[in-house]
């Protein structure tokens, strides 16, 4: 009998570096990111929303950025399906607080993903 080796959960990366370079993989409407990328990131997709506060220090600019990469990702990049647990939500409720969210991103957003949780969240 083999003993296989045991790997905590990595605990996500929300710096605004890893977000940047994470964004800087938007190719138009595709998202491309290195497998290795992909697997260490996923965990993004599974975070309460409360783990997004942090990203209120960010731009408008930045956390459209933001929204447009993970709305992409998740259909696009497998392993990063969120259902209502995306990271598009609390993002888009911080815009939605600074009255930064318009209806041309909320279009493009339907327009782009599979998920009936986008761009608002669960109504329960």
């Amino acid at each position: 009998m083999g003993i296989g080796t045991w790997e905590p959960k990595q605990p996500a990366d929300f710096s605004r570096e890893n977000l940047q370079s994470l964004v800087g993989a938007l190719d138009g409407e595709s998202v491309s990111l290195a497998p290795e990328v992909a697997a260490a990131n996923a965990v993004l997709m599974q975070q309460d929303a409360g783990a997004w506060a942090g990203a209120e220090g960010f731009d408008e600019d930045f956390l459209q950025n933001l929204i447009r990469f993970f709305t992409l990702a998740e259909g696009q990049v497998p392993g990063w399906e969120a259902g209502k647990r995306s990271p598009v939500i609390p993002l888009v409720r911080l815009l939605k607080a600074r009255d930064a969210f318009d209806d041309d991103l909320r279009r493009w957003i339907k327009a782009h993903t599979d998920n009936r949780y986008l761009p608002y969240g669960s109504i329960f």
